[in-house]
């Protein structure tokens, strides 16, 4: 059975109280080495004591980080907003964004073939979608995103409508 280190400090100290109690004053032969009543409760208790100065550092960490979390979570909004009000004051000044530790915004510019695809991906979903109500919306896109399936919308209720011949 594994002891945890608060458990061995706890049992520590029983030992210390039950050599005072039965031991004092007496020598004691110990795996094989011979100690006396008080050098075994001294080092049983400086034992112990390590144990709660390091149950106390924990302690005392894990109270640290929660008041540095509380701290963080109170500045966040006003550092986005002060670095919003950075950037475009300063704009593409290095320098002076520099003394912030900030780096001018760079916008890549999407590659063709992305701008491309997307350009196709919207005119196809514009087309299944056309003017429908929210529910066929949501069946039409639940079909668009399933692979495997026809990309064709539900046939519109309204009727087609012929086309007006051009004026002359």
């Amino acid at each position: 059975m594994k002891t945890t280190k608060n458990a061995f400090a706890a049992q520590l100290l029983g030992y210390i109280a039950g050599i005072g109690k039965h031991y004092a004053g007496q020598t004691l032969l110990l795996d094989g080495q011979t100690i006396t009543a008080v050098q075994l409760v001294a080092l049983f208790q400086a034992c112990a004591d390590t144990a709660d100065a390091a149950k106390q550092a924990e302690t005392d960490r894990a109270a640290a980080v929660a008041k540095a979390t509380a701290a963080m979570q109170q500045a966040k909004p006003m550092a986005k907003a002060f670095k919003a009000t950075v950037l475009a004051a300063f704009g593409g000044d290095v320098k002076s964004l520099g003394d912030f530790e900030l780096t001018p915004v760079t916008i890549t510019p999407a590659a063709p073939g992305v701008r491309a695809a997307a350009a196709k991906k919207a005119a196809a979903t514009r087309k299944a979608l056309g003017t429908m109500g929210a529910q066929q919306k949501k069946a039409a896109k639940k079909a668009l995103a399933t692979p495997g399936t026809p990309a064709e919308p539900p046939a519109p209720a309204t009727t087609p409508v012929a086309p007006v011949p051009p004026k002359a």
